[in-house]
């Protein structure tokens, strides 16, 4: 008793002092980050220095693809200090230094907050896992569905989608309302994902809504991992918290994209195999290499294509209809070629893969113009440096930094794509040279870059490249609400709302529907 009472005695006489130590232990902790050798020299917000605060209220607040920007602009500096131990860059020629396939750095634990859970376990995907072997094994088996020489095979299938939205748009015009056209375009992109993996519509389309509210549960998801993911060891006790794990037991993704395989199984496995989509062509995988490729890898693999499939092609449709109204000239041009062709009799009733690829330059140099001007991805694409560190101009960057490159950083390059590179202008890649053009495609990270590329491009290249002249074949498109821009919500996807459109009839004489109904078109104001 006497000990506990000394004791007792001690704390009370220094209790100011022991109420002071964890301040200390803050302060010591800020500064040692703040003053870390070699990157404390890095320019970048005072705060970043000290904690990852900086990064946390940057992504609230949904403007990281601004920011990032905005600091190396401001800093006039190719690495800018984003965190205590985090680095953006923005030079181009760094690029295959830090994702090339010889660089040696790996993903960061941002990626955790994309791990979702399937009966309470977790798989990593060719997109979350942070071990290069792993992702080489597992990418094998399957790379060869993801080509576009296969892809073409389901252009069928991506037209019978595309017939259902020009019923779906039809109806619109008919009621002279106005269309939400980026909800539209991400339900279209997320029935084609339906068909190509399960062979079968999801039911956006034909449902006209959200279908269990997948689109609103993968916003969600995004929206917290572009947040939480600014201080990765949070999601162990939000997302990732074992009592919350053990309640849900699987994540509405994942439960989604479940569902949709066992309906489609359960079809004879002749049925199943004869449709060739990409679920029968893991199944296949998996026959030839049972042992590798698990019943997990087989649900991992469309997990994937479920979660990413069509944000990332409704964001890049909608910045092309954006862009193309919002630049009347350009809109009169693609208008222009799509016409030409049809007076040719290049075009069936839909517009091939083929015809578009190789007859349309102009709609090329559109595509790539505008996912330029709004890349999917609007955060740092993270790495870890190595051990051993790296040097990356004249700075040294230590052992488990993190260093990565918006691709909105990457994208606005006025040394790469000129000093007009904030403003849309296709006819950048058609006046450049080849050596430039080259420069240009190697500094795009719209789809990532080296061996993490994402697996989905060309399902995406392929939509893009067919509905793009579908629709201006038909319509006429202009703003609703002219004075009132959309709205980009920045984060690891940069989502757009509120892109609010009248439609009109194209006619084959030239007239238009839309301006006899009061609406004028963007492609007559010319």
């Amino acid at each position: 008793m006497v000990g506990i009472s000394q004791l007792l005695d001690v704390i009370l006489a220094y209790r100011s002092l022991l109420a002071v130590l964890p301040i200390l232990w803050a302060i010591v902790h800020l500064l040692r980050n703040k003053y870390q050798p070699s990157i404390s020299s890095i320019p970048g917000p005072p705060l970043a220095g000290f904690t990852n605060l900086w990064r946390f209220w940057d992504a609230l607040t949904r403007t990281p693809h601004d920011t990032h920007i905005a600091l190396h602009r401001q800093y006039n500096s190719p690495l800018v200090r984003v965190g205590p131990r985090s680095v953006s860059f923005s030079d181009p020629e760094w690029i295959r230094n830090v994702y090339g396939l010889t660089s040696g750095l790996t993903k960061t634990r941002f990626y955790d907050m994309f791990v979702l859970p399937y009966r309470g376990e977790y798989t990593r995907s060719l997109f979350t896992t942070l071990d290069e072997q792993y992702h080489q094994t597992y990418k094998r088996p399957i790379a060869n569905a993801y080509s576009m020489s296969t892809l073409v095979e389901f252009e069928p299938l991506v037209d019978s989608t595309t017939r259902l939205l020009l019923q779906r748009l039809d109806e619109f015009v008919s009621a002279g309302s106005v269309v939400d056209l980026g909800v539209w375009l991400q339900m279209y992109a997320f029935d084609v994902i339906g068909e190509v993996v399960f062979s079968r519509k999801l039911g956006f389309l034909e449902r006209r809504e959200d279908v269990q509210g997948i689109m609103a549960d993968i916003r969600f998801k995004i929206a917290y991992a572009s947040i939480v993911g600014q201080i990765p060891w949070l999601d162990k006790f939000i997302a990732k918290n074992p009592l919350l794990v053990a309640l849900t037991g699987t994540h509405p993704i994942v439960k989604f994209t479940v569902d949709n395989m066992t309906e489609r199984l359960k079809a004879s496995e002749e049925e199943v195999a004869k449709k060739r989509d990409f679920l029968a062509r893991s199944l296949e995988a998996q026959q030839k290499n049972p042992s590798l490729v698990q019943d997990r890898i087989v649900r991992m693999w469309n997990i994937d294509n479920v979660f990413a499939g069509s944000d990332t092609t409704a964001i890049s449709l909608r910045a092309i209809f954006y862009y193309l109204m919002r630049t009347p000239h350009a809109m009169a041009r693609l208008q222009k070629e799509v016409d030409e062709l049809e007076e040719k009799g290049e075009f069936g009733e839909f517009v091939s893969w083929k015809t578009a690829s190789k007859q349309m330059p102009y709609l090329d140099a559109v595509t790539k113009e505008a996912f330029r001007m709004h890349p999917a991805v609007g955060q740092l694409l993270e790495r870890h440096v190595p051990k051993g560190g790296m040097t990356l101009g004249n700075t040294f960057l230590p052992e488990g930094t993190i260093i990565g490159m918006n691709p909105w950083v990457a994208a606005r390059n006025r040394q790469v794509y000129g000093v007009d590179a904030d403003y849309f202008r296709p006819e950048r890649w058609l006046e450049a040279t080849p050596e430039q053009v080259q420069l240009m495609d190697r500094t795009s990270l719209t789809f990532g870059f080296g061996s993490r590329t994402c697996v989905g491009k060309n399902i995406s290249l392929l939509e893009v490249n067919k509905l793009v002249p579908q629709l201006l074949r038909r319509y006429t498109f202009s703003f609703a609400e002219p004075e009132q821009d959309w709205k980009i919500h920045g984060g690891w996807f940069t989502e757009q709302d509120h892109f609010r459109v009248r439609l009109g009839l194209r006619t084959s004489e030239g007239g238009d529907p839309a301006a006899e109904n009061g609406h004028v078109g963007v492609a007559m104001e010319v």
